[in-house]
C-alpha cells in the first residue's frame, strides 16, 4: 500500500510541473535509433530465408520518415549491389512496420527523415545483417559507432517550406548528391554538390537551398554529438513536393 502512495504522489506530482518538466528530462538532442526491441528492423528481417532463398552477399541503402512515436513511413530503397533484388524485397516489406527509438531536438520529440544501409552476408553457412544509419563508406567499412544526421522537422521554422522542384522540372526524375557540413547543434554550415542528374536543370541547387534552410539533428560519434561532414542524397521522383511538413 505505501508503494502505491508513493507511485502516485509521484504521478499527481509530475503531473503538476507541466509538459515542461517532461520535455526537460529528455536530452536536447537524440538520434532516430533502431533500438533492440521485437519491431526493431534489424530484429524484423528474416536473415534465415533469404539465405534459404539463395541471397548472397549484398548491401543496399534506405530512407524513411520517423514519426515523433517511433513509427516509420514513407520508406523506400536505393543504390544496392548487383543481385541485392531479394533483400530489396525484405526490406521494403519491414520498414513500414518497424518501430524506431524516436528522435529528439531541443528536449522536444520531432519526427525525422533518415537515410542508412543494410549489409547482408553468409560466412560459414550462416546469414548475417547488420544495419546502419549512416552511409559514409569509412564508416561503413570500419564498423564505427556514428548516426549520420538527420533531417529533422522542427516546429517553429520559418524558413523551410519543403522539398519542391525547380520549375522547368516539373514531373522529371532526377537525382542530387550533396556534401553537407552540420554542427554541434543541427545548424547546416554549408552544402555542396557533388553530382545530379541531369545536370544543368537545378536539382542540385534546389536540393542546396532547401538544406540550408533546414535543421537537422547532429551527428553522433561513439554516444557524443559532433560537427560531421556527410553525403545527403535527394531522389525527385513525381510532381509534388518531395518532403513535406512531416
Amino acid at each position: 500500500m505505501t508503494s502505491r502512495i508513493r507511485c502516485l504522489t509521484l504521478l499527481i506530482v509530475l503531473s503538476s510541473l507541466g509538459p515542461t518538466a517532461f520535455a526537460q528530462a529528455l536530452p536536447k538532442y537524440r538520434p532516430a535509433l533502431l533500438g533492440h526491441h521485437k519491431r526493431s528492423l534489424v530484429n524484423l528481417i528474416d536473415t534465415e530465408r533469404l539465405m534459404k532463398e539463395g541471397q548472397g552477399d549484398a548491401i543496399l541503402m534506405f530512407e524513411t520518415g520517423v514519426s515523433t512515436r517511433g513509427g516509420s513511413y514513407d520508406s523506400r530503397t536505393y543504390r544496392e549491389s548487383p543481385g541485392a533484388e531479394k533483400l530489396r524485397r525484405e526490406v521494403m516489406s519491414k520498414l513500414d512496420l518497424a518501430l524506431f527509438e524516436p528522435a529528439v531536438y531541443n528536449h522536444i520529440p520531432v519526427s525525422v527523415y533518415v537515410q542508412g544501409t543494410v549489409n547482408f552476408f553468409v560466412r560459414d553457412g550462416k546469414p548475417h545483417l547488420r544495419v546502419f544509419l549512416n552511409q559514409e563508406e569509412e564508416a561503413l567499412k570500419s564498423g564505427q559507432d556514428f548516426v549520420s544526421p538527420q533531417f529533422a522537422f522542427v516546429p517553429g521554422n520559418p524558413q523551410y517550406k519543403g522539398f519542391y522542384y525547380p520549375n522547368i522540372t516539373v514531373g522529371q526524375q532526377g537525382i542530387a548528391v550533396l556534401q553537407v557540413d552540420v554542427d554541434a547543434d543541427g545548424n547546416v554550415q554549408g552544402t555542396k554538390v557533388v553530382h545530379e542528374h541531369p545536370t544543368g536543370v537545378g536539382f542540385g541547387a534546389r536540393t542546396a537551398t532547401v538544406l540550408r534552410e533546414s535543421r537537422f539533428i547532429p551527428g553522433f560519434r561513439s554516444g557524443k554529438r559532433v560537427a560531421t561532414r556527410f553525403t545527403w542524397t535527394m531522389t525527385f521522383i513525381g510532381p509534388r513536393r518531395q518532403i513535406g511538413t512531416g
